[in-house]
């Protein structure tokens, strides 16, 4: 048993320190030297420099897959009788000209026309049933969401990314642009982000630390991160004095530069602009988690609220005890101490000086980045066009090699011996004769000297075709992008089953591609969902279809404490989706279950408004004379307008001949 006397005088000798409250924050800014307004923070900046430090091969894989799919195929380098050179340069030196077949970039573009050929969009689906409403109205802003941002096109590029680089991000945050104050979602380079290398979950649910750098004018800096102070502007101003301000571009700069080398981690590419290094990294803070039993919720208060609850329980009790409330049904706030892992971001100047910082300031308590890595394993990244470069490099040595040797033969060489030339006549009028068409060369034949020859060498025989065909077909099977994928025509006597069904299975060698990147939007949606819910403070008018009669209105005060699930589906904007439901809602009109108006309010028609607008004038005139017209009966062919009975009769379509016999029975 221990001896609990010794414990006392050890205890009285040599007192515990008292032990701080959990708060890393407060912790790292305790060390850190005040500026001003401004405090520094070299703790957090180290740690971002070392997350980008680590992800330094990443990145060189990353701009390699960019060169081999966009740039220079013989950009590798190699050590060629004791230099270092690229592999173009070394080609040339031995005499031969290297030729490139970039079969990358029309697989990229394959899968890419792919993906948009099958749209898909997010519905949101509320959790309360009665409740469905709402989700509608959400599904319509996210659309809307989409459109000002036009992020069907920021996907088809973000896709790309994803497969030659292995990264695809986007950020998502709330603010003044382009003459508005909306959501926007933003596409972000990998080789400005960083993130710690201890993720291992393919969901990257364990990410702990991740930013970005951030190049912009001295005066976009004043704007962003003063707050409309104006001396804490200036104090910006001086951060950033040697910063250029006379020009507004890089004389450098231009769009066709090489980007492929190393980029600073603090300092910015040229010297017109300032870099900022964001990072949003997780911090710890003791609090008190409380659950509401009364309505049910959960939210977490400082350890400075903890008067408050004791306060709001005390009252509760007074009150339902007076109610007649029994002691063990009371409704009071629980509460617990527990140490929350927080996210908390920081804007920081390559000094380390915080321009900015703070906890979260969204409602989905995260940051602002939507990420996903393809392939990522062991907590590694294996972009999609790693794996075939080899044979893309193959490929073009082979097509290099056979031009070498069709340029080295003997491409019908005349042999002639000297003697055997007439007398009187050079080699280069007998070469030329030679080749001309009816040419007669007469000489004097002479015993033992052999007549002229011509020399062509054969280079078809050498194996060079079929080893092709071979790393050709692996590239295909390789990388998952058949024949049928890439539309072309199939063999003579090739069933349509068959054709479909080899399209069929090549999409599905692609599946696990498009479920990450459906994830990735998820997420991404998601947060855009809780923006809105958050930002959008008053009712809104949404034109989502550009069709008047399609506006939805927004209303903040029914849909911002509702909870939602959302899901990416098969987008009903397409031409097909169209079709069908333009049959299905003529079909109705032919057994009577739908009138003319019904038709033109829920169909895709191209000459709908005009054609209700017609109907709604014959409506009111009908009115004014004092004759009543059935709801929903079809008007005279005379009141509608007389190009949309050209294009109605014209039979564009299955759909508009049908629709034109209806008017006209």
């Amino acid at each position: 048993m221990p001896d609990y006397n010794q414990l006392k005088i050890r205890n009285k000798l040599y007192p515990a320190k008292k032990k701080n409250a959990v708060d890393t924050v407060k912790s790292a800014a305790d060390k850190a030297s005040d500026r001003g307004d401004f405090r520094s923070a070299n703790n957090v900046l180290m740690d971002s420099f070392a997350c980008w430090q680590a992800l330094e091969s990443f990145r060189r894989t990353a701009d390699r897959n960019k060169m081999y799919v966009f740039g220079d195929q013989w950009g590798d380098k190699v050590n060629y009788e004791g230099q270092t050179m690229s592999e173009r340069e070394s080609i040339r030196l031995q005499g031969n000209v290297p030729i490139t077949n970039n079969r990358l970039r029309s697989a990229i573009r394959t899968i890419s026309g792919l993906f948009q050929s099958n749209q898909t969009e997010p519905v949101c689906v509320a959790r309360e049933r009665e409740a469905q409403e709402k989700g509608e109205v959400m599904t319509s802003t996210l659309q809307y969401v989409y459109q000002h941002n036009k992020i069907w096109s920021l996907d088809v590029a973000t896709l790309n990314n994803l497969l030659i680089s292995g990264l695809a991000m986007f950020k998502s945050t709330y603010g003044y642009r382009n003459s508005k104050v909306d959501v926007w979602t933003d596409a972000l380079n990998y080789s400005r982000v960083f993130f710690d290398g201890h993720m291992e979950d393919v969901r990257q649910w364990d990410c702990h630390l991740i930013g970005e750098i951030e190049d912009m004018s001295v005066y976009d800096a004043m704007a962003r991160f003063s707050d409309g102070d104006r001396k804490k502007a200036e104090k910006i101003r001086d951060i950033y004095h040697y910063v250029n301000t006379d020009r507004v571009s890089s004389l450098v700069e231009s769009y066709a530069r090489d980007t492929y080398g190393y980029r600073d981690f603090f300092m910015p590419d040229d010297d017109v602009r300032c870099r900022v290094i964001t990072t949003w990294r997780k911090e710890a803070k003791d609090r008190y988690l409380v659950h509401d039993t009364l309505t049910g919720d959960y939210y977490k208060v400082e350890l400075s609220d903890l008067q408050n609850i004791i306060n709001e329980n005390q009252r509760r009790l007074m009150e339902q005890a007076a109610a007649g409330v029994m002691q063990e049904d009371m409704k009071l706030l629980e509460y617990q101490w527990f140490v929350d892992n927080y996210w908390y971001y920081y804007h920081q100047a390559p000094d380390g000086t915080v321009l900015k910082e703070g906890e979260s300031p969204f409602w989905h308590g995260e940051h602002p980045y939507s990420f996903k890595f393809y392939t990522f394993y062991d907590g590694q990244v294996f972009p999609f066009v790693s794996g075939f470069i080899d044979q893309q490099r193959y490929i073009n040595r082979l097509i290099t090699l056979q031009d070498f040797m069709m340029r080295a033969a003997a491409k019908g060489v005349l042999m002639i011996p000297e003697s055997a030339i007439p007398p009187g006549m050079k080699p280069e009028e007998f070469a030329k004769n030679w080749v001309k068409f009816n040419g007669i060369i007469v000489y004097e034949a002479k015993p033992g000297i052999p007549p002229p020859t011509q020399v062509t060498a054969n280079t078809t025989q050498l194996g060079v075709y079929d080893m092709l065909q071979i790393q050709l077909k692996m590239f295909d099977d390789i990388s998952g992008i058949q024949g049928a994928l890439q539309g072309q025509a199939p063999n003579s006597g090739t069933p349509a089953a068959l054709y479909a069904l080899q399209m069929q299975n090549a999409t599905t060698s692609l599946s696990d591609v498009f479920d990450m990147y459906r994830m990735l939007r998820e997420e991404r949606d998601m947060k855009n969902l809780k923006l809105i819910q958050q930002f959008y403070d008053a009712p809104r008018l949404l034109n989502v279809s550009g069709d008047a009669r399609r506006m939805v209105m927004y209303d903040p005060n029914k849909v911002r404490n509702t909870d939602f699930e959302l899901s990416i589906v098969e987008s009903t904007s397409t031409p097909v989706y169209r079709m069908v439901i333009n049959d299905m809602l003529m079909q109705l009109l032919n057994m009577g279950q739908i009138n003319i108006q019904q038709l033109l309010e829920n169909g895709a028609f191209p000459f709908a408004d005009r054609l209700l607008q017609s109907i709604n004038v014959q409506e009111q005139q009908m009115a004014a004379m004092g004759g009543g017209i059935e709801a929903g009966a079809m008007p005279a062919m005379q009141s509608v307008p007389a190009d949309i009975q050209r294009e109605i009769a014209s039979n564009a379509s299955p759909m508009a001949g049908r629709l034109y016999d209806n008017i006209m029975s």
